[in-house]
């Protein structure tokens, strides 16, 4: 599941040897779907950690995965009450449907019912405790509702689970930047953008948090990549956003 919205915006001060708490308004609204930001893709099933087994299902195991696929599908057009609906349905089939709870708790969330979407969160992860992305969804939830330590410990048990959980280290990156761990923060982007060199997002946050840190050169050059990538993608607002803050740190 991947979650993108508003990225982090920084002081935009031209005294760059003051450095400021970096505040979460506005950069680059670039994500598959909107929680603030930080990342959780949504694809036909979750990716399992290697360690998760997957669930035996007997009863109705087409009609239950068409109903999976269904809801997932009224998700991505926003249709989150009858998403719910269908997930409702696969569940009291097989009670034991780990995405099933991931996505119904990600369709509470995005009409605010923002304790059901915690409960579905974590009964995925008391189903199963091995599940990365269980981890890092329940960290963006948390992070939405100001929870950065929560969300913290999350994602640090997301990406223990899977080292390769790309959204996991992006999403810490955001939470270590709110948490004013800049240098956390650039570790971890640079290794989502090692796992996914396409993530236009992650050298935009790492462009924007060097050059606010000092380092205008190495900065622009992430942001220059960040905006060629947006384009080649189709992205006009992520492209457009990008200009603007290349264009911000020139001028100073």
């Amino acid at each position: 599941m991947r979650v993108r919205g508003k990225v982090l915006a920084l002081d935009h001060s031209k005294n760059q040897r003051v450095m400021k708490p970096i505040s979460t308004t506005g950069i680059m609204l670039v994500m598959t779907m909107t929680l603030g930001g930080l990342l959780v893709r949504s694809r036909p099933m979750l990716a399992r950690s290697p360690r998760e087994e997957q669930p035996t299902v007997v009863i109705n195991q087409k009609n239950t995965q068409d109903l999976y696929q269904r809801g997932l599908a009224k998700t991505q057009m926003g249709d989150y009450q009858g998403a719910i609906a269908d997930f409702n349905r696969v569940i009291a089939v097989n009670p034991n449907y780990i995405e099933a709870y991931g996505h119904r708790g990600i369709a509470h969330y995005s009409l605010g019912n923002y304790s059901k979407a915690m409960a579905d969160f974590n009964l995925a992860i008391q189903l199963a405790p091995h599940h990365a992305d269980a981890y890092n969804t329940r960290g963006v939830a948390l992070a939405q509702q100001g929870h950065l330590q929560q969300a913290l410990a999350d994602f640090d048990q997301a990406v223990s689970l899977d080292a390769n959980l790309v959204d996991g280290y992006y999403n810490r990156g955001k939470a270590r930047t709110e948490l004013v761990n800049y240098q956390g923060a650039l570790a971890d982007y640079h290794r989502a953008i090692q796992l996914d060199p396409d993530l236009a997002e992650a050298y935009g946050n790492r462009g924007f948090l060097l050059a606010q840190l000092g380092n205008k050169q190495e900065g622009l050059e992430d942001l220059q990549q960040a905006a060629q990538l947006f384009w080649s993608a189709g992205n006009l607002d992520g492209y457009q956003q990008t200009l603007i803050y290349i264009q911000l740190i020139q001028s100073e």
